[in-house]
């Protein structure tokens, strides 16, 4: 069986609809279930995904898993609707230097937590057959909306990053301890500057459509 994560209601209702999953399941979070998928919508943040994660990896036999999502682009050569194919994902806002480790550097000893490299060749090739500008790269993960270009430059020196959001080390560090592959797909709404509120509004709706395109190819 294969699982789709998605933190927003919209992000997640495209996935439903491209990949027919319209059997609703119980549980704590939003779970559908469509012939050999999952759907789930995590909500927004750090301790969210890893929830919905940790809960959809306990309960079901999951094979594969991709978390699919928007984010803002922290490197001025993305554009609106680019898709970033998460090479790793590192928590900014993670800080345990005191203890002697870098910054972003977890108490596991990991700093940038990997997308699976089959998986993230199968998001490339899809990407690729549907035509969708892609790329790869790094994303910085926080539990903070970022809508300052100042922070946004210091993420990219500082990480390395190409994008920013909300959830995807926190995913791929849940699917890591199961021993889970999982690949982070990112779709650019906004600068993550001035005005990224209003940017992340107007794209969102498009950006889950071309997530959904990019869900079915990922099924053949």
């Amino acid at each position: 069986m294969k699982a789709f994560f998605a933190a927003e209601a919209q992000e997640a209702e495209a996935l439903r609809e491209a990949l027919g999953a319209s059997e609703p399941l119980s549980g704590p979070l939003p779970l559908h279930r469509g012939e050999e998928i999952l759907v789930a919508e995590t909500g927004v943040g750090k301790a969210a995904a890893a929830l919905a994660v940790a809960h959809v990896l306990t309960r079901f036999p999951i094979e594969e898993a991709y978390f699919l999502g928007v984010a803002g682009a922290l490197d001025p050569s993305l554009k609106a609707l680019d898709l970033l194919l998460a090479e790793g994902a590192v928590q900014w806002d993670v800080d345990l230097t005191p203890f002697g480790r870098a910054k972003g550097e977890t108490a596991f000893g990991v700093r940038l937590f990997p997308s699976d490299p089959r998986l993230l060749q199968k998001a490339k090739e899809a990407a690729s057959r549907l035509g969708l500008p892609h790329r790869l790269g790094v994303v910085a993960t926080g539990d903070r909306f970022l809508a300052d270009r100042k922070e946004a430059e210091r993420l990219r020196a500082e990480f390395g990053a190409h994008a920013v959001e909300m959830e995807g080390a926190a995913a791929l560090f849940a699917a890591w301890r199961f021993g889970v592959p999982m690949a982070l797909v990112r779709a650019v709404t906004d600068g993550a500057g001035k005005g990224a509120e209003g940017d992340f509004s107007a794209f969102l709706k498009a950006a889950s459509r071309r997530l959904g395109l990019l869900a079915q190819a990922l099924l053949y």
